[in-house]
C-alpha cells in the first residue's frame, strides 16, 4: 500500500511542523501539532490510527526533531504507540493522536523505589517502568506512580524521575515486545543524534566562513579547517550506520543497530564539542543553541546506557580471540 512512499518525504514535511512545535506553548500543542501532520503515528498499526512503515520511515522524522531541538519525547510516543497496539488498541490511539502525552523510564527498575530518565514525565499522563525480569507496564502518573521533575542534561525535554511508593497497575507488555522496543529505540536514538550532529556542523561551517578575525575568515585557518574536515567525515560515517542498520536482515540487524547507536552516542557529541569551539564563547550563550544540541544528545547517550556498552564491548574484545564485531582474531595469544 505504501509501496511509492519516499523517506525524504518524512523529513520534509516533520522539518516543516517542527520548526511551527517551536512556538507551541506547551507538550500538548506540539503533541496535537505532530499527530495532525501523522508523525506520532508513523510505525504504529494501522488499526490504531498509524501508518505501519517501518523504522526506515521513522528516522528522518527523528532526524528532523535532533536538527530543531524538538521539545517533546517523541521517541517515547513512537515506541509507546507502537508497542501497545496488540495489547491497549485504545490507549495506542489516543497516543497516535496525541491526545494522551506517555514517556519512559529508562533508567532502573521497577526492583528499585526510585527510577530516572522519564523525558517529559511530569507532563505526561502514563510511564512505562521496566521490571527486573525484563518486561514492562505503562502506568498511570498518579497515586503509587509521582513523577518529579529533577535536574536534567536536556533543558527542552527535561526528565523526571518516577518515584514508586506501593503496588500498580497497568498495561502489561511482554519479554519480546519490551526487547523489540529497546531495539528500535537504538535506531531512532541514534537518528536524532546524527540529526542534532549536523545541524552542529552546519552552524560552526557558516560562522567560520562569515566571522573575521584579525582582518582574515575563520575559515581561512588551516586547523580549523581540519577540524570540520574532520567532523563531515565523522557525520558521513554515523549517516552510513544508520542507512546500513536499515538494510540489512535477520542475524546482522541487531549487530548493525548496536554499531549505529554506539557511533552516534560516541561520535555525536564529539561534533556539537568541536562546533562550540569554533564559536568560542558565542557558543554557550542562549543565542547560539549548540548547547542545547549537546545536551540532548548527551541526555539520548544516558538514556541508552550507551557508556556501559561501550565498556562492555571493549571487555569483549580485550577478553576474546573471536567477538561478533571482527569475528576471529587470528593472531590473538
Amino acid at each position: 500500500m505504501f509501496d511509492d512512499l519516499d523517506p525524504q518525504e518524512f523529513e520534509d514535511t516533520a522539518r516543516t511542523v517542527i520548526e511551527s512545535c517551536a512556538q507551541a506553548p506547551s507538550a500538548a500543542e506540539r503533541g496535537k501539532l505532530l499527530a495532525e501532520a501523522g508523525l506520532l503515528g508513523v510505525i504504529a498499526p494501522e488499526d490504531v490510527g498509524g501508518l505501519g512503515l517501518s523504522t526506515r520511515f521513522a528516522a528522518p522524522i527523528l532526524r528532523a526533531a535532533g536538527e530543531g531541538c524538538l521539545a517533546y519525547p517523541l521517541i517515547e510516543t513512537l515506541l509507546l504507540s507502537k508497542a501497545l497496539a496488540d495489547t491497549d488498541a485504545e490507549l495506542a490511539a489516543r497516543i497516535c493522536s496525541g491526545e494522551t502525552v506517555a514517556t519512559i523510564a529508562w533508567l532502573g527498575t521497577d526492583a528499585g523505589a526510585d527510577l530516572g530518565g522519564a523525558p517529559m514525565g511530569c507532563q505526561a499522563e502514563h510511564v512505562l517502568i521496566f521490571s527486573a525480569d525484563g518486561t514492562a507496564v505503562l502506568a498511570p502518573i498518579a497515586n503509587a506512580v509521582r513523577a518529579v521533575e529533577t535536574h536534567s542534561f536536556d533543558i527542552d525535554v527535561p526528565e523526571a524521575e518516577i518515584h514508586v511508593s506501593g503496588a500498580f497497575k497497568g498495561v502489561e507488555l511482554d519479554l519480546a515486545t519490551v526487547e523489540k522496543l529497546r531495539s528500535d529505540a537504538r535506531m531512532l536514538r541514534a537518528a536524532f543524534i546524527h540529526g542534532a550532529a549536523a545541524n552542529c556542523l552546519k552552524m560552526a561551517s557558516d560562522y567560520a566562513q562569515d566571522r573575521e578575525q584579525f582582518g582574515k575568515l575563520l575559515s581561512a585557518n588551516q586547523a580549523l579547517r581540519h577540524r570540520l574536515s574532520r567532523d563531515a567525515l565523522v557525520l558521513e560515517t554515523m549517516r552510513n550506520a544508520i542507512i546500513r542498520a536499515q538494510s540489512v536482515r535477520d542475524d546482522d540487524v541487531e549487530m548493525a543497530r548496536n554499531a549505529a547507536w554506539l557511533c552516534s552516542a560516541q561520535s555525536g557529541p564529539a561534533i556539537a564539542e568541536s562546533a562550540i569551539q569554533v564559536f568560542g564563547g558565542m557558543g554557550f550563550t542562549w543565542e547560539v543553541p549548540l548547547h542545547r544540541h549537546l545536551r540532548q544528545m548527551r541526555a539520548q547517550a544516558r538514556y541508552g546506557g550507551a557508556a556501559l556498552e561501550l565498556d562492555q564491548l571493549g571487555d569483549a574484545i580485550i577478553a576474546g580471540t573471536a567477538n561478533p564485531w571482527y569475528a576471529e582474531i587470528a593472531d590473538a595469544a
